[in-house]
């Protein structure tokens, strides 16, 4: 796999950031909804302002974990891995699952995100994921069992770079 990790990293960051501009809009949106005339209630059981203002504070939140994510991402190391060296942050790792390949780099945040390069689809995850943490320290040649809701899976580690 010849992938290059600053590529995925730039790709990762141009993402973060158009969904932060998106959030921010819908942050400030729904933050004007839950003071507008219209959500005003007319009785004490009208709860449309108060769950207008959840919905903003949840939007306003999810705004600041980008913000959080793309400085981390914006200061992060990126490390070369030689054979037989465990797998850590900033990881490109290659698993096997019953002959299917899933490529994960490995990083502090944005877990759960998928970028695309060079046709190669790449999920991020991080250390404290049920999958990151199987993974942790692990070589190539390992097998990590990762318990999910239907079972455990078993992913062989075929390649770290």
């Amino acid at each position: 796999m010849q992938l290059d990790k600053q590529a995925l990293l730039k790709e990762l960051r141009a993402r973060l950031s158009e969904e932060l501009a998106t959030m921010a809009r819908i942050a400030s949106e729904a933050a004007a909804a839950a003071s507008h005339e219209e959500n005003k209630p007319e009785n004490d059981k009208d709860m449309r302002s108060t769950e207008a203002s959840y919905i903003a504070r949840g939007q306003a939140e999810r705004a600041r974990e980008l913000e959080r994510s793309l400085a981390l991402l914006g200061a992060i190391y990126v490390r070369a891995f030689a054979d037989g060296d465990g797998i850590a942050a900033t990881a490109l790792v290659t698993l096997v699952h019953r002959g299917a390949k899933l490529v994960c780099f490995v990083l502090p945040a944005a877990g759960g995100q998928r970028v695309k390069v060079g046709g190669t689809e790449v999920q991020v995850v991080t250390p404290t994921s049920p999958l990151g943490a199987a993974l942790m320290g692990l070589s190539e040649g390992d097998e990590a069992e990762v318990p999910t809701p239907q079972g455990t899976k078993v992913y062989e580690v075929e390649s770290v770079v």
